[in-house]
């Protein structure tokens, strides 16, 4: 069941718009790439109102390129240099406060400096917007106006903003689905080298999208896509060796493509090697492992994770036994819709295990299980149980 699971996840990649990651400017609007930097002269020039060297000491903070990894000043620079006009530098800034840690994520900010900059035709700037607006981060959530902005970037034949609109034509998502429009902006970026339009490009083959299904040639995309570091590509190429899709099945390069893609935060990656290890599925069993990735999935939202991790947290399976614990994992999945979560706590207020008993309240959660699960035999056990004034506040 879990493979079938993960190879629904890895083909249809139903997501609320394109897996891909913003698009960070590597040289300014002004200036070449440099990955050598003379930071005496660079920090004169940036000091004298540069704004190429105040770009490029921004790039150097951020990757720690001749100097100590330090955001703040990476900000600081940035923010002089997108003061001075640079437009990388406020794409690079709205970036930053689009991706950076606590104290600094601001997604408000983030969408301004993005609208500054791909106002005036940055097309980097004009796919991060887009994808705030079809999100719905730090801006009203508008599929209208992150098509525009995508749209802005694609004219501009941007590798990334063609792929992500094929990934949407192709999936039907925002748009009506149109799937030779979808192939054509596909392939205009496959030959510019986009790692997410091959990855797109092999979607399309494992589920014959705008061309014939095609296992291997679905694989050969992921392993382009793959060896360039896209994690949705390592992701597909990991499910694609454990099924043995395209090519022999070999777990053990599955579970290492698994690692590579969770280890870059590929939320679908870590909840499959959180099974994998509970399960016992290609690697032994291994429940502090399990629960170590069952986390990291989760903190990137992943319901189902948040449901395993809570029944190993009931029967303290690897894991301290954690009623509390448990309740919270099938609270938080449960608000998201996940029916097992909805089924499990149930049961507990059911029984009071964990929560003061509220007959009333397993019917309403079971009820919403309902809608995917066949908890017919449990609803009616638990209706017999409710007394008619009780059965009129669910009703």
């Amino acid at each position: 069941m879990r493979k079938n699971l993960l190879m629904l996840i890895a083909l249809a990649l139903t997501v609320a718009c394109p897996p891909f990651a913003w698009a960070q400017s590597m040289s300014s609007t002004s200036a070449p790439k440099s990955s050598r930097i003379d930071l005496k002269g660079l920090t004169k020039k940036a000091d004298s109102g540069s704004r190429e060297s105040q770009f490029q000491l921004g790039l150097a903070y951020q990757y720690g390129r001749g100097v100590d990894e330090n955001i703040y000043e990476a900000i600081r620079w940035y923010r002089k240099a997108a003061n001075n006009g640079d437009l990388s530098a406020q794409n690079n800034l709205g970036y930053l406060y689009e991706n950076g840690p606590k104290g600094v994520k601001d997604l408000v900010e983030a969408s301004k400096w993005y609208m500054r900059a791909a106002m005036y035709g940055c097309a980097p700037a004009q796919l991060n917007l887009g994808l705030l607006y079809l999100r719905g981060w730090g801006v009203r959530k508008s599929t209208e106006d992150g098509l525009h902005w995508m749209q802005r970037a694609a004219d501009s034949e941007y590798p990334s903003a063609l792929a992500a609109l094929g990934y949407l034509y192709g999936m039907g998502e925002g748009v009506p689905q149109d799937l030779n429009k979808a192939l054509k902006l596909t392939l205009k970026a496959v030959k510019k080298n986009n790692p997410e339009a091959q990855t797109t490009l092999a979607i399309f083959y494992a589920r014959g999208l705008g061309v014939s299904a095609d296992a291997v040639e679905a694989v050969k995309w992921f392993r382009k896509a793959a060896a360039a570091g896209n994690v949705d590509a390592q992701y597909g190429l990991a499910v694609m060796y454990e099924t043995g899709q395209g090519l022999k099945k070999d777990t053990e390069e599955a579970l290492r493509q698994y690692r590579l893609a969770g280890e870059h935060g590929s939320r679908q990656a870590q909840a499959a090697l959180g099974e994998m290890y509970e399960l016992g599925e290609g690697v032994r069993a291994d429940y502090e492992e399990a629960a170590t990735w069952y986390r990291r999935a989760i903190d990137q939202g992943d319901t189902r994770s948040a449901t395993r991790l809570g029944t190993m947290l009931l029967r303290g399976k690897g894991v301290g036994r954690d009623v509390e614990g448990a309740i919270k994992m099938w609270t938080l999945a449960a608000d998201q819709g996940d029916a097992y979560a909805q089924f499990n706590l149930a049961q507990m207020y059911l029984t009071g295990t964990g929560v003061n008993r509220d007959p009333v309240k397993a019917h309403s959660l079971l009820t919403l299980a309902g809608k995917t699960l066949d908890v017919s035999k449990q609803l009616r056990e638990l209706s017999s149980q409710i007394s008619s004034d009780e059965m009129a506040t669910v009703q």
